[in-house]
Order: structure tokens, then sequence, then C-alpha cells
């Protein structure tokens, strides 16, 4: 494939192995391979080449983004050499599910194959977990970004919950409720949290998830399902 079709197919960003040298060469004296002109920006090239794809008006959203950060998590690794899939997980992927995760201290996860754990970026930031049965229902595509479930993201998201975090722990549970999925799914994914917070009525601690649910419900009363489009709005 032609390095300018690859870098259409990859939001505008090629990796650095992806070019022989001769193309490497041309492609910066035709002016296709730029720099960008913020210095946060610049200081990626270490590990991916922008093009002049990234620049164009529908580049640039946060999807272009958070696909530039699953391409240079394994910087040496082609997006095509990448079986089984690695993704996103926890607090990232529900930020790419378009939930507010505010601010969290649950880490930045990348769930990985064994057979690529020696290529992990550790500059990166991310904390990769390994796991050695990866499949193709663990995760999903959203603009090509491959993303873990929403059920099981929430419940490694609400392992890190602390007590500053419960209207945004609740915005988390009731969005996922008009997203389709049932309480008990949900009540699995706030379990983690269930002894963070109190029952302002019983002034009893929840042990369980649906525990936690029945205190989310005492303090606020979730709207009327509705059923939300999973495809992503423009720009994302």
């Amino acid at each position: 494939m032609d390095y300018r079709e690859l870098a259409a197919k990859q939001h505008g960003f090629l990796l650095h192995n992806q070019l022989t040298e001769e193309e490497y060469n041309e492609a910066v004296e035709t002016g296709f391979i730029i720099t960008p002109p913020l210095d946060d920006d610049q200081a990626l090239m270490e590990y991916v080449h922008y093009t002049e794809l990234t620049m164009l008006p529908e580049y640039g959203g946060i999807a272009d983004k958070y696909y530039q950060e699953w391409l240079i998590t394994f910087p040496t690794i082609p997006p095509e050499e990448r079986q089984p899939t690695p993704y996103f997980a926890g607090r990232r992927a529900l930020d790419m599910h378009r939930f507010l995760t505010g601010w969290s201290t649950a880490p930045l996860l990348m769930i990985t194959p064994p057979e690529l754990m020696p290529h992990i970026n550790k500059k990166f930031g991310y904390t990769y977990v390994m796991n050695e049965n990866i499949s193709p229902d663990d995760w999903v595509l959203v603009n090509d970004i491959p993303l873990e479930n929403i059920i099981p993201a929430m419940r490694k998201y609400y392992e890190y919950a602390d007590m500053d975090d419960f209207e945004g722990c609740v915005d988390i549970a009731f969005g996922a409720y008009h997203r389709g999925y049932s309480w008990d799914e949900i009540a699995w994914a706030v379990e983690p949290a269930a002894g963070v917070w109190y029952s302002p009525k019983t002034g009893k601690q929840p042990t369980n998830g649906k525990e936690l649910l029945e205190v989310f419900f005492e303090e606020y009363t979730p709207a009327p399902r509705r059923i939300e489009q999973e495809d992503n709005p423009p720009g994302m």
C-alpha cells in the first residue's frame, strides 16, 4: 500500500518503520511529512510522523488524538501486526465511549497480548496489563480505536473512586443505564466502590454494587431511559 494511502487509514499518521528511507526522503521533499506547529506535537514526532493529512479540517479531533496514542503505545509495531489487538481499558476507554471521567486517579490502561510486551512504549504514561486470552468479544472499535466494552471498563474505573468522585460516579452509572445496560450489569460494574460512601439515610456503608446503587438513588433520580446512539457525533 502506498504510504499516502496508509496515512489516510491511520488518521494522517505514519509510524517510522512504515516508510523506507527512500519513501521518507520523498515524503519530506514533497511536503507530505510535516513538522506540526505545536511544541507538544513536535515532541511526539519521536514516535510518529505527522503528515499534511493531519492538518486537514476533517482531522485533528479527539478521535485522531486517541488514535495517535494507540499508535505510539507500540511505536515499532504497525497496526496490521498487532494480533491479537491491544486495546484501551478502564478510564481511557470510558473517555472514548464519551463518558465524563473527571479528575479520577484511575490509571490509563492498555490491555496487551504477551507477544507485544517487549515492544511497549514505557515513556508514554500507560499502565500495560498483559492478557494471554484477548478475544474480539473483549473490545469494540470506535473510530478505528479498539476500546474495552463499557461495563468491564466501568468496573476498572470504580476501583479508584474516592469520596470526591460521588457525582461523577453517579453520572457514569446513570449514563450506562441510558445506553441500555441493566441495573444488574451496572451494579456489578460499580461494586469495587461499594465501601467508599455511606447512605445519608441509614448511615450504613454499602457492601455490594446493588447497595451502592441504592445510595445513588437516595441522592439522585435517574431520568427515564432514552437509548443513546452508539455512533459518535461529528468530530469525535
